[in-house]
């Protein structure tokens, strides 16, 4: 029989370590199946946060439609998507620059977060529009009698100085997006402030606004392009945030949050869902007997042109290039003519957010000439 330490020492012998090489190999391989599979993670994730997001839109459209069905009007308690500068709601409503958009994102993580996706921003165009007293009565009698102004002052807006001041131009560089900030604003206002839905208050509308307390001037979006749809001109916007009556009626248990927004919150604070409004009869009454003014850029807009459109679509993933003329090319557009962009809808036409499909409209009449379309976002 062996002795207990032969039987040690040949054990001993048996016990093989890897060597440095085997490591390295082995490495190696684990390298190649990590580089292969981790883009395709990445995509799974993308394209779960993408379901996830189309299907709270559809989720967020259904839940409106239930309210709207049992109550018959719309969620009270919506969020006004606005900044307020006085040193009270009165004084914001009555000042000459009282509201502005908040700002859009410019991707830049590094500079801290601004406030809005530039995405939506740039697609829905948002302008200052200020109510007058029969707007004011037909929200109110949607259901509409109080909203909550959003008030996110994020970029240190009130000590920005001129580098971040809002005008009425437009640069690439900061992403500024359609909105016209008349002077700085120097008071903040609480997040979330209760605001009565009244003459004079400043909502967000697509496209553009009348930026003064009365009078019938709007500023515009002159430079068209990149809509989901045109008919969204000339409509107010919402957020369905968790003050809104949705939430509190018990329809839903809180208000859901984009899934890009929470992987991107250093970039943006809202994440919100929207609520776009039928175009208000008085609304459309201001559009067709209004005077126009462009926020930046040039050309003309009119009551005729405002009454009767020309809309175009082009491919999103391939657009037309700068000064894409329609009069040579209309055969790779499609058109659509005489659309009444202040035609009063009806008071359940509603929508949330709007998908980006294949085809993109945007309105010839707001471009620099009529028959010129400049492509692209």
């Amino acid at each position: 029989m062996m002795s207990k330490d032969s039987l040690k020492a040949r054990s001993k012998q048996g016990q093989h370590g890897f060597t440095l090489l085997e490591i390295l190999v082995v490495l190696t391989i684990m390298g190649f199946l990590i580089a292969m599979v981790a883009p395709r993670l990445a995509n799974m994730s993308y394209d779960a946060s993408e379901t996830v997001c189309d299907s709270n839109k559809n989720r967020a459209k259904t839940f409106v439609s239930a309210f709207y069905e049992k109550f018959n009007r719309y969620p009270n308690g919506l969020t006004n998507l606005v900044m307020t500068d006085g040193t009270d709601l009165a004084a914001a409503n009555a000042a000459a620059a009282g509201y502005q958009i908040p700002y859009c994102s410019d991707d830049n993580p590094e500079n801290g977060p601004e406030v809005m996706p530039f995405g939506h921003n740039n697609q829905y165009k948002f302008m200052i529009h200020r109510l007058n007293a029969d707007e004011a009565a037909e929200l109110k009698s949607l259901g509409i009698t109080q909203v909550f102004n959003l008030n996110d002052y994020a970029k240190d807006s009130l000590n920005a100085g001129a580098a971040d001041a809002r005008d009425n131009t437009h640069t690439t560089g900061d992403r500024v997006s359609n909105w016209r900030d008349i002077t700085a604003i120097t008071t903040q206002r609480p997040s979330m402030e209760p605001c009565a839905v009244a003459a004079g208050v400043g909502v967000a509308m697509c496209g553009g606004g009348v930026e003064a307390v009365t009078g019938n001037a709007f500023r515009y979006v002159q430079v068209e392009r990149g809509w989901a749809e045109e008919d969204i001109f000339g409509r107010i916007v919402f957020g369905l945030g968790p003050e809104s009556e949705l939430v509190s009626s018990g329809i839903v248990s809180n208000a859901a949050h984009c899934p890009g927004s929470i992987q991107n919150d250093d970039n943006f604070t809202w994440g919100g869902y929207y609520l776009i409004l039928p175009r208000l009869a008085a609304t459309g009454e201001r559009l067709t007997n209004g005077t126009y003014a462009t926020c930046w850029g040039t050309g003309a807009l009119s009551n005729s042109t405002v009454e009767s459109a020309t809309v175009v679509a082009w491919d999103r993933l391939t657009p037309p290039g700068t000064n894409y003329d329609l009069a040579t090319n209309t055969s790779q557009l499609k058109t659509r003519t005489a659309v009444n962009l202040a035609e009063a809808m009806p008071a359940w036409d509603f929508d949330t957010n709007r998908q980006r499909n294949d085809e993109v409209w945007g309105i010839s009449t707001l471009m620099p000439a009529p028959t010129v379309l400049n492509g692209g976002n």
